[in-house]
């Protein structure tokens, strides 16, 4: 299902933009849905000039071709690192691996998000600039709804997403 152009759901290039924001998750796994309601949440406010945003269900592989274009790539997603639920927690990506306990997610798929921001450094396929910020989870059975902890922080989630997408669209204006 899409909803609009900007759902992205199987493989396919960003619009040009030089910031994009890609909310991942499975809206059928309570907290994993965090991300999706951020992307949701930033698609529905005005948005700067060269941010696009994305909410990302499928496959994690397919983002390579969704930041193709970006200079740089913000990810929000749902972690399991062991922090109280509703813990955000910020990692830039882009020299460095994800910390392994920032790795231990709930994913569903093949490739988990750290190994597909791996393999796209191998490949060199990864933006200039990748920054992942999380929120801790604790309910990731199937069912629909937050957890009452992360519905507490989407709006400082929100926050911090737009925050760091703007500074990043304002580096690329510098540039």
């Amino acid at each position: 299902m899409r909803n609009g152009s900007e759902r992205a759901h199987a493989p396919r290039a960003a619009e040009p933009s030089s910031v994009v924001v890609i909310g991942l998750g499975n809206a059928l796994r309570h907290d994993d849905a965090a991300g999706l309601e951020i992307a949701r949440r930033l698609r529905a406010g005005r948005q700067n000039a060269g941010i696009a945003v994305y909410e990302h269900e499928g496959e994690t592989l397919a983002l390579l071709d969704i930041w193709q274009s970006a200079r740089a790539a913000v990810l929000v997603d749902t972690i399991r690192s062991g922090a109280p639920p509703g813990t955000i927690q910020r990692f830039d990506a882009t020299s460095a691996p994800i910390p392994a306990q920032l790795q231990s997610s709930c994913s569903t798929h093949a490739f988990g998000l750290a190994e597909a921001i791996e393999l796209a450094r191998a490949l060199h396929r990864l933006p200039e600039r990748v920054v992942l910020i999380g929120i801790e989870g604790r309910r990731f059975d199937a069912g629909l709804g937050l957890s009452e902890e992360v519905r507490a922080m989407v709006g400082r989630l929100l926050e911090d997403v737009s925050s760091e997408a703007r500074q990043l669209a304002g580096e690329a204006g510098a540039a």
